[in-house]
């Protein structure tokens, strides 16, 4: 049996003495091309060196473009664990050609990653993570490889030979020095946490490799969390925490090779290229929005001469290579490539800048220009390993996001002066990072919530650059605080009698932490205060905080005494513990709340008989079932009642207030909760057993200061060292006050969810700490809200200008109302807000992409503009809604398109090669074709194996508001149904045309008086079968597709099954022509090689 079996066991039960087995015995093996080549095992060993070459054979090149290392732990009773697998791709470690290189790597350190390193003696959730099929959620090993090629060679043997001692010598010497980094992080905002966390306080924790893992105990201790702060509820569907001006800072020390040389040339080129992206992307909308052709030049000349300079700035050269024995081969062939192919990319921008003439072929150009600088933007050598952040709840890991390093990496000259060309984009700056839940295996519908957003500054460089993190705390200020809770249990009144935990401790009472413990502070640092109550402010929040409408509920209790009936108990009302509250006719809505119902009603959506009852042995087992008992001698029901805001109160009730009052709710700085494992809240209730408040005690730094760490020992156990790291926080003395207004006008090609083929939208649109909701849309896939949100008084910290250049994102989310179950997910859409410190220059609306999951789930109409909000006069509020929703706003005048009315034509010639809907063929099809909020349906075809063709095929939209600009035309769709018995009408098919401007006509060649809706211009007689050329005063839309005529049932030929449309405006027009006009239109239409769209229509019949 394999014995580290038996040193889990006692790992479990607490004997075997304090020198405990290293539980794993590791080996690699390495896969290419179908074969394999595997390391001997090292048993008992955590930290192996093999010092071992594996060999395997294979033909070059080959179809396998990955190298596959995986790190397994040999068990002699079960089957081998897999501890985690990394690939190397052949494309990025070799190149192809007469200039190329065969595959080579290394000496290098790779990454693994897999599922979280906890030790657990029953099976791991997430081990199929390790195998390397799905994103690894957490640092796992790390492997030093190095990858060489011979060819015209085949290993002698398969097994692993020994390599020479030299060149151990060599890599001990010069590729296992390390240098110290440290990795600093602020929090700003935590928000969009789902209700599944609510009822638990939640904490972040930061790391970056084993560096940061609080619950792994053989890494050393650092400030890698935040405080555990309960969620407070945004008032509409998400949770944030509380965290105010005083924001919790992460500081995780490490150390790790120093790779700069590489890591600094993969950020310019990585800068390059997103700089060279969002010029591109505007001039390909000024193309879409049909700007003024110069205006576009001017544009795409701007585009051109700014990806010029960058190419030949001197401060983007790419770092030249150290003269240091650390750099590879690899290295060398990279750098190569990288010059040359900027150098050639260079000369044909000069040229593209001379030559162009039309603007589509040479943005073609420059996207080329893109793709082939993105080529270069890798780094398979990169060592550093990613920043892992996770959401922490009752010691569980819940949800995790992934940042590159070379994102957040400090980037320095040689004279030490920061290098911002060559940081990691985000290092230093503002970022929004959602976080994931860990993938499933299998699964098929993913959780369609977002875990957490984070609002983040996060910094990794050298030690030695360490007080550059400090500007980067813009209006902030840094603190470090030394903390620790005192515990007190209700034994016959509150004390330390009872208590489970020591009484100094930290947040989780597994340390002793007395207060003198402390003394005296870490070397460098020293003592700014005494010992003071800091709570924290989220027990104070209360249970309605942020909400618009609230529920508020009692209890009411009946008691009797066996083979008695039910009478009141002695306390009769009471709240869901069971502790005494007043009446319910003696209940008054809190300040700032109205009554919304009249009276109070009895709550029977729940487990519960008839009248609402639910009974219980006793009260204080809780326990409640819906069915009476002859031994039950408690039963409850629950009355409800809702309330709402008083609006005009709420606008004159100040911030400092609501502030203070929470200040003064939470004085006495204790925390209140049944046991230690469950959650606390600030008063006092008749169950609660024990309680808790934090201590806090300011440090300064005195010269040149280390780390702020405590070292100490437990007085009642002489064996156990204690290292204990301090909070830091980022205070802020003030926030900024911003306005957002998000005008939400509509979507188009959404999901549809429901069996019609259609959905219900309605969106959730969330920033910073507020989420608001929509009206809600029936029956479309293409709604138009035509709504105005306002988001008043939004508190932002730090500097306006820095919020301008980064701000927070918008999240719109769209869902499908249902009746009966859960709301469906249709897409998410995640926007950056225009702002203008000066509030001027309102936005235009613009087509946004909505995404469910990683695929493409329609596009969001609307525009979003946030204000600061400090002195400047603000917009006007929009205008109001018609009833029933004359409270919310539409979108202004301003903003919203330019609207015309337009005449809208589909000819309907009918459906071919229609598939089986709901097992049944289709038989009696309808077409509905919509646009701009206007429907029109064609009658059934009446037996459609006898004749496909509508007999009125004419739909015709008399009048259509529809916006005048191309970019925001709405599509055409176009549905097939079926009919059937019982007046069931199922979904055939739908089908949007997006872009409308080719069936548009604008000129006055096509420009007469209409036909009637129900008028057919007759076509006359022709000679030798072929149709005349209609009449100059009726609208033809000339066909450009090819036509497919196919055999009818009757011999005659068949149209296409595409649709014609005709778009006119509706302005009057005069019908007669000038005579050379009308000349040249009658000459054009005899010299027409085509015939029109109503002539093959009836050729058809």
């Amino acid at each position: 049996m394999d014995t580290a079996l038996f040193e889990g066991m006692k790992k479990v039960l607490g004997v075997g003495g304090k020198k405990k087995k290293e539980l794993v015995d590791p080996y690699v093996v390495m896969s290419f091309a179908g074969n394999k080549s595997k390391t001997t095992v090292l048993y008992n060993n955590e930290n192996p060196e093999w010092e071992e070459q594996l060999q395997v054979g294979c033909k070059f090149p080959s179809m396998c473009d990955r190298i596959r290392l995986r790190i397994k732990d040999k068990d002699n009773f079960n089957k081998d664990d897999t501890i985690g697998t990394c690939y190397l791709n052949l494309s990025e470690i070799s190149a192809p050609g007469e200039t190329g290189f065969l595959p080579t790597f290394g000496p290098a350190w790779v990454n693994v990653y897999g599922s979280p390193r906890e030790y657990s003696d029953m099976s791991d959730q997430y081990d199929y993570l390790n195998m390397g099929i799905l994103e690894g959620i957490a640092y796992r090993a790390r492997m030093l490889v190095e990858v060489s090629t011979k060819l015209n060679e085949l290993p002698s043997e398969p097994s692993p030979q020994a390599i020479e001692q030299a060149d151990v010598a060599r890599v001990r010497q010069y590729f296992l020095r390390r240098r110290k980094f440290t990795l600093r992080t602020a929090f700003l905002e935590a928000t969009m946490l789902p209700e599944s966390v609510s009822d638990s306080p939640v904490s972040f924790e930061i790391s970056i490799g084993n560096y940061g893992n609080q619950l792994d105990p053989n890494v050393p201790p650092s400030s890698s969390t935040t405080q555990p702060t309960n969620p407070v509820t945004d008032g509409e569907k998400y949770y944030y925490l509380p965290w105010s001006g005083t924001k919790p800072c992460a500081i995780v020390d490490c150390q790790w090779e120093d790779i700069h040389y590489r890591l600094d040339a993969l950020n310019i080129i990585k800068s390059m290229c997103e700089r060279l992206e969002r010029n591109i992307q505007r001039v390909h909308h000024m193309v879409q929005a049909q700007a003024p052709p110069a205006e576009t030049a001017r544009a795409f000349i701007d585009l051109i001469d700014l990806f010029r300079k960058d190419l030949s700035d001197p401060r983007r050269d790419l770092p030249k290579l150290p003269e240091l024995q650390t750099v590879t081969p690899l290295d060398r062939h990279i750098h190569e490539i990288r010059e040359q192919e900027i150098m050639v990319i260079r000369g044909e921008a000069d040229h593209l800048r001379q030559s162009a003439t039309d603007i589509m072929e040479a943005l073609s150009e420059v996207e080329g220009f893109l793709n082939r600088l993105k080529n270069l933007a890798f780094e398979s050598q990169n060592s550093l390993p990613d920043v892992v952040i996770w959401m922490l709840s009752n010691k569980k890991r819940l949800a995790y996001a992934r940042i590159p390093a070379n994102e957040v990496l400090y980037a320095h000259h040689t004279n030490g002066d920061k290098w911002l060309e060559a940081c990691g984009n985000n290092c230093g700056k503002p970022q929004t990072v959602y976080l994931n839940w860990p993938p499933k295996k299998d699964s098929v519908s993913p959780k369609s919530d977002v875990p957490a957003c984070l609002r983040i500054i996060v910094w990794l460089g050298l030690e030695a650059h360490a007080s550059d993190w400090l500007q980067c705390a813009d209006e902030g200020e840094i603190s470090v605080f030394a903390e620790t809770y005192e515990n007190e249990a209700n034994l016959f009144g509150w004390g330390r009698k009872g208590l489970t935990r020591p009484a100094w401790s930290d947040v989780n009472g597994k340390m002793r932490l007395n207060k003198e413990n402390f003394d005296p502070p870490p070397s460098g640092w020293e003592w700014d205060n005494d010992w003071f109550i800091n709570p924290e402010l989220s027990m104070a929040f209360d249970q309605d905080q942020g909400k618009t409408e609230f529920v508020e509920d009692i209890y009411e209790y009946d008691t009797r005494i066996p083979g008695t009936s039910w009478t009141h108990a002695k306390s009769s009302w009471g709240n869901v513990r069971g502790d005494e509250v007043p009446g319910r006719d003696d209940v008054e809505p809190p300040q700032g709340w109205m009554w919304k119902d009249t009276q109070w009603s009895v709550d029977k959506n729940r487990a519960c008989d008839e009248d609402g009852f639910e009974y219980t042995l006793d009260p204080s087992m809780a326990g409640y079932v819906p069915v009476e008992r002859n031994y039950h001698l408690c039963r409850r029901r629950r009355w409800i009642r809702r309330r709402g805001r008083d609006m005009s109160s709420k606008k004159l009730k100040k911030k400092e207030e609501k502030m203070a009052k929470l200040l003064e709710k939470a004085k006495e700085g204790w925390e209140y909760s049944r046991l230690f494992s469950t959650k606390f809240h600030s008063s006092e209730q008749k169950i609660d057993l024990v309680r808790r408040r934090r201590w806090h005690r300011k440090l300064v730094a005195s010269g040149a200061a280390s780390a702020p760490v405590f070292f100490f020992q437990d007085k009642d156990e002489d064996d156990i060292h204690h290292q204990v790291t301090p909070r830091m926080f980022m205070s802020f003395k003030e926030p900024h006050r911003y306005q957002l207004r998000v005008y939400l006008y509509q979507a188009r090609n959404i999901r549809s969810s429901d069996q019609s083929g259609l959905s219900d939208p309605y969106c959730y649109v969330s920033f910073s700490r507020e989420t608001q909701k929509s009206i809600m849309l029936e029956a479309t896939i293409m709604p138009t809200w035509d709504q105005t949100l306002i988001f008043d008084d939004v508190e932002l910290y730090g500097d306006p200008k820095v919020v301008a250049a980064v701000p927070p994102d918008v999240r719109v989310e769209l869902y499908d109302y249902d009746t009966i179950g859960k709301d469906e997910f249709l897409g998410r859409s995640v926007i950056k807000p225009h702002i203008r410190l000066d509030n001027r220059n309102a936005p235009r609306l613009d087509w946004y992409p909505i995404k469910f999951f990683d695929k493409d789930a329609g596009e969001l109409l609307a525009a979003f503009h946030l204000m600061l909000n400090e002195g400047d006069e603000l917009p006007f509020a929009p205008e109001r809604m018609t009833a029933p929703n004359d409270t919310l706003y539409r979108v202004p005048s301003g903003i919203r398109p330019v609207m015309q009315l337009m005449r809208v034509e589909a000819l309907c010639w009918g459906v071919r090669d229609v598939k089986r809907c709901q097992l049944l063929s289709v038989d009696r099809p309808h077409v509905t074709i919509s646009v701009g909020g206007a429907q029109m349906h064609t009658d059934p075809i009446k037996k459609m194996k006898k004749s496909p063709n509508y007999e009125n095929p004419l739909l015709i939209f008399q009048k259509v508001e529809l916006p005048k600009e191309e970019l925001y035309m709405p599509p055409l769709n176009i549905s097939i149904f079926d009919n059937r018995a019982f007046g069931r009408t199922p979904l055939v098919g739908t089908h949007s045309v997006i872009h409308m401007r080719e069936y548009k006509r604008d000129d006055k060649r096509f420009q007469s008086s209409l036909p009637a809706p129900q008028e057919v211009p007759e076509v006359p007689e022709v000679e030798g079968g072929v149709p005349a050329a209609p009449s100059p005063e009726h609208h033809v839309v000339e066909v450009k597709e090819s036509v497919g005529e196919t055999a009818g049932q009757e011999g005659k030929p068949q149209p296409s099954t595409d649709d014609a449309l005709l778009v006119e405006t509706e302005k009057p027009v005069e019908k007669k022509l000038d005579g050379e006009l009308k000349k040249e239109v009658d000459e054009e239409d005899r010299k027409a090689t085509f015939v029109d769209w109503w002539s093959k229509y009836y050729a058809s019949t």
